[in-house]
């Protein structure tokens, strides 16, 4: 592993997660919304309770390039009990396979260990294989699935 070293993003991180954001969703063939990648990252990097849950690798090598990132985000369900849900992660493409992306989850999980959460959740795309192996390596657990219908389509009943 290179010189990599993981902290919180600040402000002054927004335009590497931009990067790294449509990086991701281009990976998948979505399309990046600015309006919605703003409004988000915004609302996480100041609000006292989900700032520290945005986490970046950053090879120290390259200048201090963020090379990762991760979002861990507490959210209380219906019945009270809170719950750590990641959202995010994505390492760029030359450090996967170096332990880094486990780095992060495992940062991640201590973030809301730390805030106290009970359960920690996350969804994983049909596309993401290799992610879900790196959560299944974690002692994540498969407890149930989700399916989604699109209807921003036109024609539902073909």
């Amino acid at each position: 592993m290179n010189n990599i070293k993981i902290e919180n993003a600040t402000p002054e991180d927004i335009n590497s997660l931009e990067k790294l954001m449509k990086l991701l969703i281009s990976r998948f063939g979505d399309t990046f919304d600015m309006k919605r990648f703003d409004w988000g990252i915004r609302r996480r990097l100041y609000d006292p309770l989900q700032r520290h849950g945005i986490l970046i690798a950053i090879d120290e090598d390259k200048d201090s390039e963020v090379i990762g990132m991760i979002l861990a985000e507490l959210r209380i369900d219906p019945f009270g009990t809170s719950e750590g849900y990641i959202k995010q992660v994505y390492l760029m493409e030359e450090y996967r396979g170096q332990g880094i992306g486990e780095l992060l989850v495992k940062k991640a999980v201590e973030h809301l260990q730390k805030i106290k959460v009970e359960k920690i959740k996350v969804n994983i795309k049909e596309k993401a294989k290799e992610a879900a192996s790196l959560y299944a390596k974690m002692n994540f657990k498969k407890v149930y699935e989700v399916l989604e219908l699109d209807i921003s389509k036109e024609n539902l009943d073909d």
